[in-house]
């Protein structure tokens, strides 16, 4: 063993003394040996990592390695590392690894891992569970240490050999706790925005583009159930391709306002076709907020299509009402609970001598003398507050066709669009001779 140190040593000095190398053949000369005995001590210092090899053609060159001991290593490093032999006897190992394991790096040295017993039952499973990971001979591993405080740690076996020959394991443990709980964090937040996504009434689509490349990222269940398409489909769906090719245009240029307005929120409201050509009404929210190199998307897409029917049926049921009220011949009024006039129809505003500019919005009191308008107001608060009072008639003085003021009668009834909302008085002026068993 000495004698194979000394040559080790002596080829280490000849290299020393010739930095631009020297082959097998010169080294054997120097030394006085053959070139097969000087070979195997250059492969011991090669595997060592005392010589680099560098090959010209046939030839080998051998140049000393200049390289970092071990143990400066170990004492700047904050992962975990420890030396084993073949047996697994602990060798060498680093301060933050015996600090770990609250144990004495002088006591634990040339003892099996699995031998030492540290105070803390904790840390006798850890290593246990280390000796079983290094028998199967895996080159990297994961393996946690638990406890009050547990610890992951990412592992990874360096096959090592020594000056003399002599090969072993070096295992450094990297610390990634921090990096776990973040991941983990992360994962538990996509989970919950999923979670909450997929519960939306709405369509949810993210996106990113970068270098005008548009790439899907994220979309929740419900899209998928809005426009018919499947979560293949989605990945290659332009939410532009959905409107119908009236609204196309008008859609896109949307989009450019919003990649214009960065950071704001941008609507739009459209008829698109479902995938199986279904007709529906969307109303789709964008913002596009800058994101490192790359632009994202957030869509938000609302299935409007009932809502917009019963918009369109009530605007055309308003419409007729509307028409019916300003074409019926006799004089028509709705009038609010604080007596101001909501609607009046021409025949009406004829009758009072006046026009619907200056009726609809005023005050009876703004519009006719005093005494006619409280007259005309009698009973409103009646069938505002008693709900049994479907309708009444009130005989009043009033104006008449021929332009004079004498009694008529008002046909009034207390009308409302539903529950919790303000009730209206819908009144018909009634001039014809009265009839006495109208008279209430």
């Amino acid at each position: 063993m000495h004698r194979l140190a000394d040559e080790l040593a002596h080829i280490k000095d000849l290299l020393r003394n010739h930095p631009q190398g020297m082959s097998v053949t010169e080294i054997a000369s120097a030394l006085g040996r053959n070139k097969h005995s000087t070979g195997r001590y250059l492969d011991i210092l090669h595997a060592s990592g005392h010589v680099d090899l560098r090959t010209f053609g046939m030839a080998k060159v051998f140049t000393l390695s200049s390289r970092v001991p071990l143990s400066a290593l170990l004492s700047y490093t904050t992962d975990l590392v420890l030396v084993l032999d073949r047996d697994m006897r602990i060798i060498q190992g680093n301060d933050p690894f015996f600090h770990m394991l609250e144990i004495n790096a002088t006591d634990s040295l040339q003892k099996r891992i699995n031998q030492i017993n540290p105070p803390n039952p904790a840390n006798g499973i850890f290593l246990k569970n280390l000796a079983g990971i290094l028998s199967s001979q895996q080159e990297s591993f994961e393996i946690i240490r638990e406890g009050s405080e547990t610890r992951f740690f990412r592992g990874k076996v360096i096959p090592t050999v020594f000056e003399d020959g002599s090969s072993a394991d070096t295992i450094i443990l990297e610390d990634v706790t921090v990096e776990k709980e973040a991941l983990n964090a992360l994962q538990e937040s996509e989970k919950f925005f999923r979670s909450v996504s997929d519960h939306l009434s709405d369509g949810l689509i993210v996106s990113e583009i970068k270098s005008g490349e548009k790439k899907v990222i994220f979309y929740n269940q419900r899209l998928c159930e809005i426009t018919g398409y499947s979560a293949d489909e989605i990945h290659n769906l332009r939410p532009e391709n959905l409107a119908i090719p009236e609204e196309k245009e008008r859609f896109e240029k949307a989009l450019r306002e919003a990649e214009h307005n960065k950071g704001s929120m941008k609507e739009i409201r459209f008829w698109a076709k479902r995938k199986d050509g279904e007709s529906i009404y969307l109303s789709i929210r964008v913002k596009l907020v800058p994101f490192g190199d790359v632009i994202r998307g957030y869509i938000l897409i609302t299935d409007m299509t009932r809502w917009k029917e019963q918009e369109e049926a009530q605007l055309l049921q308003a419409t007729l009402i509307q028409r019916l009220i300003t074409n019926f011949p006799h004089p028509i009024f709705i009038l609010r609970e604080d007596g101001v006039f909501f609607i009046a129809n021409s025949a009406f505003c004829e009758l009072i001598q006046s026009d619907p500019d200056s009726v609809i919005g005023k005050h009876a009191q703004q519009v006719m003398s005093p005494d006619i308008a409280r007259e005309f107001l009698l009973r409103n608060d009646e069938l505002i507050h008693q709900n049994a009072i479907s309708h009444i008639h009130v005989v009043t003085r009033f104006f008449r066709p021929d332009g004079t003021i004498g009694p008529v009668i008002i046909e009034k009834s207390p009308v409302s669009a539903g529950d919790n909302t303000p009730t209206y008085i819908f009144g018909v002026v009634i001039t014809e001779e009265l009839c006495p068993h109208k008279n209430m």
